[in-house]
C-alpha cells in the first residue's frame, strides 16, 4: 500500500512540474510574441496552467474563478477588442 501512495505522489509531482514548465512557456509566448492574437492565446495558456496548479493546490475556488473570470471573460473581451481594431498597413 505504501508503494501505491508513493506512485500517485510522484504522479502529481510530475504533473505539477509538467505545468510549471507550460506556465514557463506560455509567459514567455505572451510576452515576446510581436502577433497580438498570439500574445493572448499565450496569456490564455498562461491563465489555465495557472487554474491546474490551483487546482492541484486543493484550492479549487481559485482554480475555477481564473478559469471563468480571465480566461472565460477577459480574453474573450481582449480578443473581440483587438478584432475591432482597424490595423494599418505600414
Amino acid at each position: 500500500m505504501v508503494e501505491k501512495d508513493y506512485k500517485s505522489i510522484m504522479n502529481i509531482e510530475t504533473l505539477e512540474i509538467a505545468l510549471l514548465i507550460s506556465l514557463i512557456v506560455f509567459s514567455v509566448i505572451a510576452i515576446e510574441s510581436e502577433n497580438l492574437i498570439r500574445a493572448i492565446f499565450g496569456l490564455l495558456g498562461f491563465i489555465i496552467s495557472l487554474s491546474f496548479i490551483f487546482i492541484l493546490l486543493y484550492a479549487l475556488h481559485v482554480g475555477i474563478m481564473l478559469l471563468l473570470v480571465y480566461a472565460g471573460g477577459a480574453i474573450a473581451l481582449l480578443m473581440l477588442v483587438i478584432m475591432m481594431t482597424n490595423r494599418r498597413e505600414e
